[in-house]
């Protein structure tokens, strides 16, 4: 009894190490063997992931391209930019250039592109958990997941689902094709539609998962796609979108009326310049990226190595250094991280 009693004030403990520093819960599985035995438990990541709430920042997946600093044998590579003392084995995916970041996953672009697309003319993709609307996403990362897939290579757009434990289903046509095509920006999961930019009409393409039907929301007046990034906004479960406009980042929030209509209101106009250090470079406006869940914005440089992460709800600025390389975009990686030591032997203390 008294055995059982310490074992459960030890992972009480344990749950409450900074989910932000990984390399805690590695030293802490290697103290002896009672600790590492809690720590690899399938039920301790579960209720990690409960005691902290959101998943951290982990890293960026930062696309570099052009030979920027690479080998010449490669045009691109989505590179591994921890945020964190998170260090995966190989950080860079050549010849790659990351999509999309959700659940756990992350999307790379492959080539060829499945078969039944052709030779799209625009087109993008997100991943989510297969049972995004019933899971916690605490411990689902090897679980089944889905792909959706948006091309305007036919005369309507099209939406592709694609299972991991099916084959693709047949394609669902939505709203006619825009003449510019789609933004290849990272989507926004919100309840249970996926949003996704489209460039030529300035709006953006809601699919509800569920009944796979697609409707166009118009973006907030006089509003252009570049640089832009949806999001979902974690105060309220609404649809957000931001963009930067002379260092300025604004922040706007769907609103529906009550004939299901979309609107949208200005929430905040945040000034950058006063938040970053004053010997910084000047802000550039070339993409953005945001974390969902954390309410975590990155925002470049001129100086493009450089990039600022700007913490919405605690004001906390830190610079993270791509290194060698022109950053051409982010997709931020969130997710909880335990160690799983059950293969390895280690000596008790």
């Amino acid at each position: 009894m008294e055995e059982a009693l310490i074992e459960e004030m030890v992972e009480e403990i344990l749950l409450r190490l900074p989910p932000d520093d990984p390399p805690s819960l590695v030293r802490a599985a290697m103290v002896c063997r009672r600790w590492r035995r809690i720590i690899s438990d399938p039920g301790f990541r579960r209720r990690f992931g409960r005691c902290h709430s959101a998943a951290p920042v982990l890293g960026l997946l930062a696309n570099l391209r052009d030979g920027d600093g690479l080998d010449d044998d490669f045009d691109f590579v989505a590179r591994f930019v921890p945020t964190t003392p998170f260090r995966p084995y190989f950080p860079d995916n050549r010849d790659r250039c990351a999509l999309d970041a959700r659940h756990g996953r992350v999307l790379l672009t492959m080539a060829p592109l499945p078969p039944a697309l052709g030779d799209p003319f625009s087109w993008n993709a997100a991943v989510l958990c297969a049972g995004h609307d019933a899971c916690s996403h605490f411990d689902c990362h090897l679980g089944p997941f889905f792909v959706v897939l948006l091309d305007s290579n036919t005369e309507q757009m099209r939406v592709h689902l694609y299972s991991s434990e099916a084959e693709a289903s047949q394609p669902t046509y939505g709203p006619p094709s825009p003449l510019d095509g789609v933004e290849t920006l990272p989507t926004a999961l919100v309840g249970n539609s996926l949003f996704f930019l489209i460039y030529a009409s300035q709006s953006i393409l809601e699919y509800d998962l569920a009944t796979r039907n697609m409707s166009v929301i118009p973006l907030p007046p006089e509003q252009y796609v570049d640089f832009a990034v949806l999001m979902a906004m974690e105060e309220d479960g609404r649809l957000g979108f931001a963009r930067l406009a002379n260092s300025t980042l604004f922040i706007w929030s769907m609103e529906r009326s009550p004939e299901g209509h979309a609107g949208w209101a200005l929430i905040a106009a945040i000034d950058l310049e006063t938040l970053l250090p004053v010997d910084v470079f000047s802000i550039s406006e070339d993409y953005v990226g945001f974390a969902h869940g954390v309410g975590v914005f990155f925002v470049p440089m001129l100086e493009e190595r450089l990039i600022f992460s700007i913490d919405l709800y605690s004001g906390r600025v830190r610079v993270e250094d791509c290194s060698d390389g022109r950053t051409h975009g982010v997709v931020p990686y969130t997710s909880f991280y335990t160690p799983d030591f059950r293969q390895y032997s280690v000596a008790p203390v």
